[in-house]
């Protein structure tokens, strides 16, 4: 029992850093030069008008490798996505039974652990309080989308960013906030994000997310591999997302947990008490 409990508490943390930060065409990178003129506002442009546009994505074959305080696991995922209306992130980490669940909204977050009976209510403020960074609905749902944006803003202004080159391959879009620093690695050869950096100015508390392997989904260039690392006061919680396959823009069944079912926790002290001493777990 003592076990299970671990194990539990383990992919219920998991799912909240992921929120933090969720067809077999492959296209190669190629080695390209990036062109010395290339400005800003060309390169943010490009980025806008070549990524991924749809108003509803089901991603209904994927596995999550965890890694939490060299605590390991593989488990079976699917994911929801209404454009700027729901997320829902199922886990299933045996024979493909629902044993949590992340819903998301733009106003709340909602925690369901089916094995404990239990639920959790939130909003992204808790979030920003507990790990420094500024994260909202939108923020996370282009994360996972592979687009554009800025942590803590709706909207961008192409003058927020600075461009440099990076390699022969990759150039960067750098922005610098009053809370964090972030840093948009891009290959110009695919036009497509292939790094996210979020930074906290003081260092604290740091988010990778790489992106890989892009495919032809559902006639939509996508990653593949979605690369998630966390590092907050040296220490580091990692989840590594392998899509096998995406549909976008079919219906959805998108239905709310029905809450009546379960016994409400509270969110603040569940995060409180996931420090255990400033750690993660």
């Amino acid at each position: 029992m003592k076990m299970k409990v671990k194990i539990n508490k383990v992919i219920l943390l998991s799912m909240i850093i992921l929120a933090l930060g969720a067809c077999k065409t492959k296209k190669q990178l190629t080695k390209t030069e990036i062109p010395a003129e290339m400005t800003v506002a060309q390169m943010v442009g490009k980025l806008q008008e070549k990524q991924p546009a749809f108003s509803s994505a089901y991603i209904d074959k994927m596995t999550v490798d965890v890694d939490v305080k060299n605590r390991q696991m593989t488990v079976n995922a699917t994911c929801k996505m209404r454009t700027d209306s729901a997320i829902h992130l199922s886990i299933q980490p045996f024979f493909g039974i629902e044993l949590f669940k992340l819903e998301l909204t733009p106003y709340n977050i909602i925690l369901i652990d089916k094995t404990n009976k239990m639920y959790y209510r939130g909003q992204y403020s808790m979030l920003r309080s507990r790990f420094g960074v500024d994260v909202d609905y939108k923020s996370i749902q282009a994360l996972i989308s592979n687009r554009l944006f800025v942590a803590g803003n709706r909207a961008f202004l192409t003058d927020d960013f600075k461009w440099r080159n990076d390699s022969a391959t990759s150039g960067v879009l750098a922005v610098q906030g009053e809370r964090t620093s972030q840093e948009v690695t891009v290959n110009p050869a695919l036009e497509r994000i292939i790094r996210m950096v979020i930074k906290t100015n003081d260092n604290a508390y740091t988010l990778n997310t790489d992106y890989s392997g892009f495919k032809n989904f559902d006639k939509q260039l996508f990653p593949e591999n979605i690369n998630i690392e966390a590092l907050n006061a040296g220490e580091k919680a990692s989840f590594l997302f392998r899509i096998e396959r995406v549909e976008f823009d079919k219906p959805l069944v998108m239905e709310p947990a029905n809450l009546q079912r379960y016994r409400q926790g509270d969110f603040s002290r569940f995060l409180q008490n996931s420090a255990d001493n400033g750690h993660w777990i």
